[in-house]
Protein backbone atom coordinates (compact mmCIF):
# COMPACT_ATOMS: atom_id res chain seq x y z
CA UNK A 1 0.00 0.00 0.00
CA UNK A 2 2.55 2.82 1.54
CA UNK A 3 6.23 1.68 0.76
CA UNK A 4 7.71 4.58 2.95
CA UNK A 5 6.27 7.24 5.29
CA UNK A 6 8.60 10.05 6.94
CA UNK A 7 8.31 10.83 9.96
CA UNK A 8 8.71 14.59 9.47
CA UNK A 9 6.05 16.49 8.76
CA UNK A 10 7.57 19.58 7.69
CA UNK A 11 10.92 20.36 6.80
CA UNK A 12 13.59 20.35 9.41
CA UNK A 13 11.40 19.37 12.40
CA UNK A 14 11.90 17.05 15.17
CA UNK A 15 9.11 17.60 17.39
CA UNK A 16 5.90 15.28 17.03
CA UNK A 17 2.90 16.21 15.89
CA UNK A 18 -0.99 15.89 17.05
CA UNK A 19 -2.26 13.46 14.14
CA UNK A 20 -6.51 13.04 13.37
CA UNK A 21 -7.71 10.71 10.80
CA UNK A 22 -11.11 11.21 9.56
CA UNK A 23 -12.11 7.59 8.03
CA UNK A 24 -15.12 7.64 5.94
CA UNK A 25 -17.54 4.51 7.38
CA UNK A 26 -20.66 5.25 5.26
CA UNK A 27 -22.29 2.84 2.97
CA UNK A 28 -20.63 4.29 -0.21
CA UNK A 29 -16.85 2.71 1.25
CA UNK A 30 -18.48 -0.62 1.93
CA UNK A 31 -16.52 -2.67 4.42
CA UNK A 32 -14.01 -4.04 2.73
CA UNK A 33 -12.70 -0.90 1.78
CA UNK A 34 -13.37 0.72 5.18
CA UNK A 35 -10.74 -1.99 6.65
CA UNK A 36 -8.21 -1.32 3.67
CA UNK A 37 -8.38 2.44 5.81
CA UNK A 38 -7.98 0.83 8.83
CA UNK A 39 -5.19 -0.92 8.16
CA UNK A 40 -3.34 1.64 6.54
CA UNK A 41 -3.98 4.02 9.64
CA UNK A 42 -2.17 1.24 11.61
CA UNK A 43 1.17 1.80 8.70
CA UNK A 44 1.41 5.36 9.51
CA UNK A 45 0.26 5.10 13.39
CA UNK A 46 3.88 2.30 13.18
CA UNK A 47 5.74 5.61 11.73
CA UNK A 48 5.21 7.95 14.58
CA UNK A 49 7.24 8.36 17.41
CA UNK A 50 4.84 7.25 20.17
CA UNK A 51 6.44 5.32 22.93
CA UNK A 52 8.78 8.19 24.21
CA UNK A 53 9.79 8.59 27.76
CA UNK A 54 8.31 11.34 29.77
CA UNK A 55 11.42 13.52 29.54
CA UNK A 56 12.82 12.77 25.90
CA UNK A 57 11.77 14.43 23.14
CA UNK A 58 7.89 15.73 21.69
CA UNK A 59 5.59 12.54 20.99
CA UNK A 60 3.40 12.60 18.26
CA UNK A 61 -0.21 11.72 19.65
CA UNK A 62 -3.00 10.16 17.52
CA UNK A 63 -6.64 10.75 17.21
CA UNK A 64 -9.43 9.05 15.76
CA UNK A 65 -12.99 10.17 14.08
CA UNK A 66 -15.29 7.99 11.90
CA UNK A 67 -17.97 9.76 9.95
CA UNK A 68 -21.42 8.92 8.13
CA UNK A 69 -24.70 10.28 8.72
CA UNK A 70 -22.55 12.21 11.48
CA UNK A 71 -18.93 12.11 13.13
CA UNK A 72 -17.89 9.84 16.04
CA UNK A 73 -15.06 10.65 17.99
CA UNK A 74 -13.26 7.04 18.37
CA UNK A 75 -10.05 8.24 20.36
CA UNK A 76 -9.01 11.92 21.00
CA UNK A 77 -5.65 12.70 20.92
CA UNK A 78 -4.65 11.95 25.09
CA UNK A 79 -6.33 8.41 24.74
CA UNK A 80 -3.34 6.51 24.18
CA UNK A 81 0.27 7.07 25.07
CA UNK A 82 1.62 3.56 23.78
CA UNK A 83 1.90 2.23 20.13
CA UNK A 84 0.26 -1.03 20.81
CA UNK A 85 -2.47 0.66 22.43
CA UNK A 86 -3.02 2.77 19.53
CA UNK A 87 -2.85 -0.33 16.77
CA UNK A 88 -5.48 -1.62 18.96
CA UNK A 89 -8.01 0.90 19.06
CA UNK A 90 -7.97 1.89 15.17
CA UNK A 91 -9.91 -1.23 14.98
CA UNK A 92 -13.05 0.83 14.82
CA UNK A 93 -16.66 -0.19 13.97
CA UNK A 94 -18.12 0.30 10.69
CA UNK A 95 -21.16 2.81 10.80
CA UNK A 96 -22.75 2.44 6.96
CA UNK A 97 -25.56 5.08 6.35
CA UNK A 98 -25.01 8.38 4.18
CA UNK A 99 -21.96 10.32 3.76
CA UNK A 100 -21.67 13.73 5.88
CA UNK A 101 -17.82 15.19 5.23
CA UNK A 102 -18.58 18.04 6.67
CA UNK A 103 -19.17 17.13 9.82
CA UNK A 104 -16.42 15.37 9.96
CA UNK A 105 -14.18 18.44 9.51
CA UNK A 106 -16.00 20.35 11.68
CA UNK A 107 -15.73 17.64 14.49
CA UNK A 108 -11.69 17.26 13.57
CA UNK A 109 -11.54 21.13 14.12
CA UNK A 110 -13.17 20.66 17.76
CA UNK A 111 -10.66 17.88 18.44
CA UNK A 112 -7.30 19.58 17.39
CA UNK A 113 -8.41 22.97 18.95
CA UNK A 114 -10.21 21.50 21.82
CA UNK A 115 -8.03 23.17 25.06
CA UNK A 116 -8.29 19.82 26.60
CA UNK A 117 -6.10 18.30 23.69
CA UNK A 118 -4.51 21.83 22.79
CA UNK A 119 -0.82 21.47 21.75
CA UNK A 120 1.49 23.73 19.87
CA UNK A 121 2.58 20.68 17.85
CA UNK A 122 2.21 20.80 14.04
CA UNK A 123 -1.28 19.31 12.86
CA UNK A 124 -2.79 17.00 10.21
CA UNK A 125 -5.68 15.53 9.57
CA UNK A 126 -5.43 12.68 7.26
Amino acid sequence: MCRQISTCWCAGCSNGADVVFALDASGSIGFDNFQLMTQFVGQIIQTLDIDSAPDGPTISRVGLVTFSDSAVLQFNLNRYTTKAALLQAVNVPYLTGSTNTAQAIRYDIIVTHNREYYSSMFKLTL
